[in-house]
């Protein structure tokens, strides 16, 4: 294989909605809490000016203001009236119970309504969101009320890392097959090469669709050649350095504009190559680390071995021999 037929490959992976909506969602919620609490504060901010500027008394105590009542906006010489507002408060006077004469002076201010109708409105809001698993996916434990939130996840992680881990051993299993060994033939040219870059892209395949169905995780994945990535040289070099699989994982994953990373630094034919894995939701492990590392050997082992025995069995070594 020489150096002028080989060239950098990339398979990006997509991010899906369900990505997009787990990202954004706490944004809109927090948005939402500021926006009720930004309402809260200017109305409040508002009325207090204007009661002040009108009654610096009633801005104080937040009550009435005084030397108003209702019946100061009628005139007084209406003696029907006022004989039917004495027996109107009257009625009133004597409907009045308990409750009203508790909560009226407290729900009156307007002061109180604004706070009042705020508190209903975070109610509403957090309610809302507690609805939506995605926005509360760490949540543990969670109270209001009379009411529980608990996600009981732990065990459910154990047998996940399991079962994950079981699906890349037999990934791993498959590619010291003789079946994967077999698929190298497929890329063989008439010249009696191995096409590598080729067969590698295959292998990176299968890998690919495996955690997709199995684990329910994509990843991107590129062969780099000569020329490799700038925001990834550190890995590269210390790929190179220590002969295996790095990786450079996100601290907080939920951040859908940055990368998880797995780079793996070889040679082959005296050509530098660098394999990228790249994922913006799964974070990648020391079993990935080794799956990785085992594909390369294994398949540097099988093109080797093939391109080997092909030279010995061609018509020309057998002429000779």
């Amino acid at each position: 294989m020489e150096a002028n037929e080989v060239h950098s490959v990339h398979f990006k992976e997509q991010r899906s909605f369900f990505q997009w909506i787990s990202f954004f969602i706490p944004y809109f919620y927090t948005i939402g809490i500021i926006l009720i609490v930004g309402w809260m504060i200017t109305s409040s901010s508002i009325l207090g000016y204007q009661t002040l500027k009108t009654n610096p008394e009633a801005f104080l105590f937040q009550n009435s203001v005084p030397g108003q009542s209702t019946n100061s906006k009628y005139p007084s010489s209406s003696g029907a009236y006022n004989n039917n507002m004495k027996n109107t408060v009257t009625v009133s006077a004597a409907q009045d119970t308990w409750l009203n004469i508790v909560v009226k002076p407290f729900i009156e201010p307007q002061f109180n309504k604004i706070i009042l109708r705020g508190l209903f409105l975070l109610l509403v809001w957090m309610l809302l969101f507690l609805v939506i698993p995605v926005a509360f996916a760490r949540l543990k434990k969670f109270k209001l009320f009379n009411l529980e939130f608990e996600v009981e996840d732990k065990e459910l992680a154990v047998i996940q890392t399991v079962e994950i881990s079981g699906g890349k051993a037999k990934l791993m299993a498959y590619l010291t097959s003789d079946h994967a060994a077999g698929k190298i033939l497929d890329f063989l040219t008439a010249d009696s090469s191995i096409m590598y870059q080729e067969a590698l892209e295959y292998f990176l395949k299968e890998i690919q669709v495996g955690y997709f169905c199995h684990f329910n995780s994509s990843f991107s994945f590129s062969i780099d050649i000569g020329t490799f990535p700038e925001n990834l040289i550190d890995l590269v070099e210390e790929s190179k350095e220590c002969g295996e699989a790095v990786t450079k994982n996100k601290v907080d994953n939920d951040l859908i504009f940055k990368k998880n990373y797995l780079v793996y630094h070889f040679s082959f034919n005296g050509i530098e190559f660098v394999t990228v894995l790249s994922s913006y939701s799964y974070q990648f492990d020391i079993f990935d680390k080794y799956l990785i590392g085992l594909l390369h050997n294994v398949l540097n082992k099988n093109v080797e071995n093939i391109e080997y025995m092909v030279a010995l069995t061609s018509p020309t070594n057998v002429e000779t021999g």
